[in-house]
């Protein structure tokens, strides 16, 4: 009889399905031409774990960025809860974009988990605001990579951690 490997779980709002298993949330630049999310999530496929995705499948051109759209307000609010609970941060900031989310998201958890080992950022060369990412990188004690290859190898090794633990 052979044996299956695990598998991955991934959830995207508005799902609020209980997490099990070790966890990793996929911040940052959403965009087409650079499909990171989907990367990262077949890479670690293989691990019986939660990848947990905010990228909402419902957004549409309806949705107003402000407080009086109730739509807008559940997805930020489950952006923050899934934050909080995730066991591994990632943000990913894609060159010639701007991801103005992601830089706060950034300051947010990088200042909450301090020198935690929890978090790992991605800004290759072309990020606009590259230096500013990675001082506050530095300053929090956050460790910064420049490919997704490379935040693989980070949240594989964190979550395989979790696992045994």
């Amino acid at each position: 009889m052979s044996e299956q490997a695990p598998e991955a779980t991934t959830y995207n709002p508005p799902s609020r399905a209980p997490i099990t298993t070790p966890s990793v949330i996929l911040y940052g630049s959403i965009t087409p031409t650079t499909p990171w999310q989907s990367a990262l999530t077949a890479a670690l496929s293989d691990l019986p774990i939660t990848i947990i995705n905010p990228v909402c499948t419902a957004w549409d051109s309806t949705w107003v960025e402000d407080t009086s759209d109730p739509r807008f307000v559940a997805q930020v609010e489950w952006e923050l809860d899934q934050g909080e609970i995730a066991d591994v941060i990632v943000i990913y900031f894609v060159p010639d974009t701007q991801a103005p989310i992601s830089l706060l998201e950034l300051g947010m958890y990088a200042s909450l988990y301090r020198n935690q080992g929890k978090m790992v950022v991605c800004c290759p060369q072309g990020f606009w605001k590259r230096g500013n990412v990675r001082v506050v990188c530095a300053r929090f004690g956050v460790p910064v990579v420049e490919s997704v290859e490379e935040v693989e190898g980070f949240v594989r090794q964190k979550l395989i951690e979790k696992l045994k633990a």
